[in-house]
């Protein structure tokens, strides 16, 4: 029996939003597209020499006029019109337009006459209407999804191309290629109006909208997108509890487990969380990853500074508290818990490594807190988020799994209890990686904090990314477990390492024993930092946090997957109509 129909309910959130990806396309660079249409407008060439029985040293002109010059002034005019009519395209889109454009020219009107010769310029024209209606919709979704900005840069391939063939293809082709260019223009609004609808009608916004402004934040960061998660967003209560630690003439330390999720991708939303909560909190803030899925995305910097302010309001001026236990484990099925109580705060953190684990919906990590607090009096239960190889298995309630941490929290809660506390020291460092974020690290490097208690030595390792490579975690502890006596490795599970897929974890591009001695520099150091130190725990009540709200993300995959799949016969059912239009005032015109 496979993970997945063990547990049927879980993981469905973040596979739907994975699942948007594949409709998610990126432009390759404009001189990989000038070469392609260099190389077809050659061949083209060749073919009509050879066709004609004309010498190379005298080329035939109309190939050049009608497929290679309009690709050209494609690739390099568009960037001009969009951002005549105020809008932006990159010349990596432009390339790919024209290349595009150029290759349905030449497949729709050269096809046919392996068949019928005569019908040339007939197809011809058609296969500039269709030129024009691509680029009509694919500039409307990049550049800007009001039609009336994008009708001109669209016209400037097909346009070009009529201008080139008219001398050649007479009045007839000239008027049928205006009359089916106005018929497709009109047949994309169409098809736009009908496409939107389940969108609009659902969250007030088309899909062409949503294009335009997520390419917006992937072309320069735009944030037009947190003004679309505002206006479909709620808000919600969170807990979100913190242990803070003071010593003399040393830095404090401040451990802190949000229940918001930093998400969705890139800067977008909350994605950054953990570093603008660091930055509100401190050099020696560790901003872990509490119980949070998707649903409870902050929609933008403002909420999330929201939430470090409320924290940050109920930190205590001073620490009282000079005990804790021993750090101890405890495991319930394939959840095993690592857990270690500081007077009346106690941090918990779960894992199931080797086993995937994906984020743990918030109502199951709030039951694990409230149980928690019948032993003390705040809980600070941390996803270490440390095992991953494909997206999969989040926590629901109510499922087997969410029962597995139930129980073994439950344990780990009732023997920590009953340990006794002994006064403590405490140490931090941290670790910049010369790595990037496309590797997978976030901005925070890995920070740690060791706790000596007695003759024990506990390592809490921290790493600024969205969860780890399976294995990565285990062979971290491995070797970490010759300088401590007990250690986690988490992850903050920030999403700015996530630009269109959500897979990239910490250990996926870059292997452990590239970054590991990087690591051991900041665990070592850490130990050498420890100083006896005084705790107090605190549990702010985060009110009026505005989150994407409860299965919202779930709501847009369904949208778009649904009109995904009517786009295609609602396409072919308007196309027959321009057809058949164009060809009845076609013949009114001519005859």
């Amino acid at each position: 029996m496979t993970k997945q129909e063990r547990y049927p309910l879980t993981g469905e959130m973040d596979l739907k939003l994975e699942a948007l990806s594949k409709y998610i396309v990126t432009s390759p660079s404009w001189a990989k597209s000038l070469a392609l249409i260099l190389i077809l407008s050659g061949c083209v060439e060749v073919m009509s020499i050879l066709g004609t029985g004309k010498s190379f040293t005298h080329p035939n002109i109309f190939p050049v006029t009608a497929y290679l010059l309009p690709a050209l002034a494609a690739l390099a005019l568009t960037p001009l019109l969009a951002r005549w009519f105020s809008g932006k395209l990159d010349y990596g889109w432009s390339g790919l337009t024209a290349a595009i454009g150029l290759i349905i020219s030449l497949f729709i009107s050269l096809s046919p006459i392996l068949l019928i010769r005569s019908s040339f310029p007939v197809f011809f024209a058609i296969s500039l209407a269709i030129v024009f209606t691509f680029r009509m919709l694919l500039l409307a979704a990049v550049v800007d999804f009001h039609l009336r900005r994008v009708v001109i840069p669209a016209l400037l391939h097909s346009g070009i191309a009529v201008l080139g063939a008219a001398p050649f293809l007479g009045l007839h082709f000239v008027q049928l290629s205006i009359l089916l260019h106005i018929v497709f223009a009109i047949a994309v609004l169409l098809f736009i109006i009908v496409i939107e609808r389940p969108m609009k009608a659902n969250f007030k916004v088309g899909p062409l909208e949503l294009a335009n402004a997520f390419l917006a934040h992937l072309s320069e960061g735009s944030k037009k997108l947190d003004d679309f998660f505002r206006s479909i967003g709620e808000s919600v209560v969170v807990p979100q509890v913190s242990l803070v630690m003071q010593r003399e003439a040393k830095e404090e330390i401040i451990v802190t487990v949000p229940n918001v999720h930093p998400g969705p991708l890139g800067e977008i939303g909350g994605s950054n969380l953990p570093k603008i909560l660091h930055g509100i909190l401190g050099n020696g803030s560790m901003v872990f990853h509490g119980s949070a899925s998707h649903d409870f995305n902050p929609v933008d910097e403002v909420e999330v500074r929201k939430v470090g302010a409320a924290v940050k309001q109920t930190l205590p001026p001073s620490c009282s508290n000079t005990t804790c236990t021993e750090s101890v484990r405890s495991r319930c099925g394939s959840v095993d818990v690592l857990t270690q109580a500081f007077g009346d705060t106690v941090l918990i953190i779960a894992t199931r490594s080797p086993l995937v684990t994906e984020d743990l919906e918030f109502s199951v990590g709030y039951a694990i807190m409230k149980s928690g607090e019948k032993y003390f009096r705040h809980v600070a239960f941390v996803d270490a988020h440390n095992c991953m190889d494909a997206l999969s298995d989040g926590v629901h309630p109510a499922t087997e799994l969410a029962m597995e941490y139930g129980g073994a929290t439950d344990a780990a809660f009732s023997a920590t209890a009953q340990k006794k506390q002994i006064p403590f020291s405490a140490g931090y460092a941290s670790r910049v990686f010369p790595f990037s974020r496309q590797e997978g690290f976030g901005d925070l490097g890995v920070q740690v904090l060791v706790i000596e208690a007695g003759v024990q030595k506990t390592a809490y390792v921290l790493f600024d990314g969205n969860n780890m490579q399976t294995g990565a975690r285990d062979e971290i502890r491995r070797r970490l477990l010759f300088h401590v006596d007990e250690c986690e490795i988490t992850t903050t599970d920030t999403h700015v390492v996530n630009t269109i897929s959500g897979r990239n974890q910490v250990g996926l591009k870059v292997n452990v024993d590239a970054f590991f001695p990087l690591v051991k520099e900041a665990v070592m150091e850490a130990i050498a930092d420890t100083a006896p130190a005084r705790s107090e725990g605190s549990t702010a009540w985060c009110k009026g946090i505005v989150v994407f709200g409860s299965q919202r993300i779930s709501q847009i995959a369904s949208t778009v997957n649904s009109m995904m799949g009517f786009i295609l016969p609602v396409a072919i059912i308007i196309l027959l109509g321009a057809f058949l239009t164009t060809a009845m005032a076609y013949f009114v015109l001519v005859y």
